[in-house]
């Protein structure tokens, strides 16, 4: 199926300009809400953390004549450097006063640099990867402010999950979230590790969820499968200018 009329598409950043518009969006995005706690301000219009290095960097493009235009941005932490580490550091040589500190040995995961239960996370994650589990995190999830009301979350957040158990192969995610957000991702099949009413992170109230692969809501499972086969074929998610899913589209067919 090809696509001759505007799109959107969710894939990793190509290019060092990307990755840098899809950093100035997660800046710009945090900075206006309430997870503004979590941003170290700085001149620039971005900043880097110490994670950015072990992450793959989902952005959700308006694509057009010229190019691709961020309006979404996930990025998804392994414990190890990524492939995209390279990309990141091309990106970072731009901006040197702003190179963060490498991740704490004893917080492999983002999360667990802010979560006051370390302890209790660490024990959960030490004991997946005892089984030979591969574990990522799912983070920075954040929208133009303008399109925030706009939809796209459904459509950005089944494409990452996919991505995780399809294309880059997990075993396991987990995702911080505030409590009030929580149901959504239930609806999924995460299953809830920290209650976020009793969880400060960084003075932010956050729940902490966690999925395996075969855990995935059944109503949903075909549709995340169809995604995941789309994204390690082409690299890529595309959603029409009428908010329809290409893959489903294809799925259909």
């Amino acid at each position: 199926m090809s696509i001759q009329h505007a799109h959107f598409s969710l894939r990793e950043a190509r290019t060092v300009s990307e990755l840098e518009s899809l950093f100035r969006l997660r800046y710009q995005g945090y900075l206006q809400s309430s997870c503004a706690a979590l941003v170290h301000q700085s001149g620039h219009g971005l900043e880097f953390d110490s994670y950015d290095w072990h992450a793959y960097h989902l952005g959700l493009f308006q694509e057009g004549q010229y190019g691709g235009q961020p309006i979404g941005y996930m990025r998804l932490v392994q414990e190890t450097p990524s492939r995209m580490a390279p990309l990141t550091s091309r990106l970072a040589a731009k901006f040197p006063a702003l190179l963060p500190p490498p991740p704490r040995a004893d917080a492999p995961l983002p999360m667990m640099a802010s979560c006051p239960q370390k302890e209790y996370m660490l024990e959960l994650y030490h004991s997946r990867r005892a089984r030979g589990q591969k574990i990522i995190e799912g983070s920075r999830f954040v929208f133009s402010p303008e399109v925030r009301a706009a939809g796209y979350a459904r459509f950005v957040f089944e494409g990452a999950l996919a991505s995780i158990f399809y294309r880059y192969g997990y075993d396991y995610a987990m995702l911080a979230c505030h409590p009030r957000h929580a149901p959504f991702y239930v609806r999924y099949g995460f299953r809830q590790l920290l209650d976020g009413r009793e969880n400060d992170y960084q003075g932010l109230s956050a729940s902490i969820l966690g999925i395996s692969f075969d855990e995935i809501a059944s109503g949903r499972a075909a549709r995340i499968e169809t995604a995941g086969k789309q994204m390690k074929a082409k690299g890529a998610l595309f959603l029409l200018a009428d908010n329809a899913p290409a893959f489903a589209a294809q799925a259909s067919v």
